[in-house]
């Protein structure tokens, strides 16, 4: 089922400046999704015109569903519907998983739902650009990961995020771009709100020790820029690569908790927990989540993650290419996304936050 919006008139505010990008029409997938749901809002912004790829209609985000140059599809990765790439001109793959209640989702959706979504792109458009938002899980943890490095994923997610790129590339589409971003945060997240609530609320976040010793993060505005840099770059520059993308700053897990506070306004509590602790308890709760078919909230997969020993990746590479640059330090990235759990309800008011931190 294919539903058009008609595309009105739009004006840039005064002083806003862009680079000036050739339109295109673009394929998005994991439109309804925290990063989907921006990068939309910005290639709008940008003058692209959307295909959306969509399991229900009803889930099209409510800023879009009055947006012309939008244009609704509904399907699934699984099962594409026929023409979908047809006058598509780029392709921007954000559909996917990250928690599944079974490992073998992950290749379902990440690598079987890529494939054929790459196969029924290019009966139709075979000369489209493809870019394919993978995650630096698919690279493996490291204290300096380039783009040149060898891939070595630690979880099943990422392992499935890699396979997903080689099915991709096995369509053979001349302009295939992977961007592998680390952790991403911002508003309209639900990853790191758990974090948030319980530094806001006085409450005691266990940590795994040792864990890593920094973390690369990227504002979810941030990677929307990216992902538009990336379609407008020269063909030279871009086709055929894997890019990390990234925010300045590497904080440890601890940092990274006094900065939650510091945007939340009331100090962390941070317990470390030995890891052998940690890695016992993962394995006594992951057969339990996979009977009741929930992704569990700490598995054995996420210890492989949360025990590595730093996720760092640099990405000047991509800079260098497309003139992309982080907008959001850390702080004002953090801050914009307590501002925007607060506007939700989903945390306290600061006026009701005991600066002291509460007992324990």
């Amino acid at each position: 089922m294919y539903r058009h919006c008609p595309r009105p008139r739009r004006r840039r505010p005064a002083g806003a400046r862009r680079p000036r990008i050739a339109a295109m029409r673009v394929l998005l997938t994991g439109a309804s999704g925290f990063v989907g749901r921006r990068a939309a809002a910005r290639l709008l912004a940008d003058g692209h015109r959307l295909r959306l790829l969509l399991r229900d209609p009803a889930r099209l985000p409510a800023e879009l569903a009055g947006a012309g140059g939008v244009e609704v599809v509904v399907g699934s990765l699984e099962r594409p519907p026929a023409g979908l790439g047809a006058g598509i001109e780029a392709v921007v793959h954000l559909a996917g998983l990250v928690d599944a209640r079974r490992p073998r989702d992950f290749d379902r959706v990440n690598v079987e739902g890529s494939r054929r979504l790459a196969t029924a792109v290019a009966a139709a458009a075979a000369g489209a650009r493809w870019l394919q938002v993978s995650s630096l899980a698919a690279t493996g943890p490291g204290t300096a990961v380039a783009d040149e490095d060898p891939p070595r994923p630690v979880s099943r997610y990422g392992a499935s995020k890699l396979a997903g790129e080689e099915a991709v590339a096995a369509a053979g589409f001349p302009e295939r771009i992977v961007l592998r971003p680390p952790a991403v945060y911002g508003p309209g997240d639900r990853a790191f709100l758990p974090f948030f609530q319980a530094v806001a609320r006085g409450r005691p976040l266990l940590l795994p020790a040792p864990g890593p010793a920094a973390l690369s993060l990227i504002h979810v505005d941030d990677l929307a820029a990216a992902l538009a840099a990336a379609l407008a770059a020269p063909a030279a520059a871009v086709a055929g690569q894997n890019f990390h993308v990234a925010g300045p700053e590497r904080p440890s897990p601890t940092e990274l908790l006094a900065a939650i506070g510091e945007a939340v306004g009331r100090p962390p509590r941070p317990r470390p927990v030995p890891a052998v602790l940690a890695w016992t308890a993962a394995a006594a709760v992951t057969p339990l989540h996979r009977l009741c078919g929930r992704p569990a909230f700490l598995s054995l997969d996420k210890m492989r993650e949360l025990t590595a020993a730093a996720w760092v990746c640099r990405a000047e590479r991509f800079a260098a290419r497309t003139g992309w640059r982080p907008a959001f330090p850390l702080a004002a990235g953090l801050a914009d996304t307590a501002r925007s759990y607060r506007a939700a309800g989903l945390l306290p008011p600061a006026s009701g936050l005991d600066a002291g931190g509460g007992g324990g």
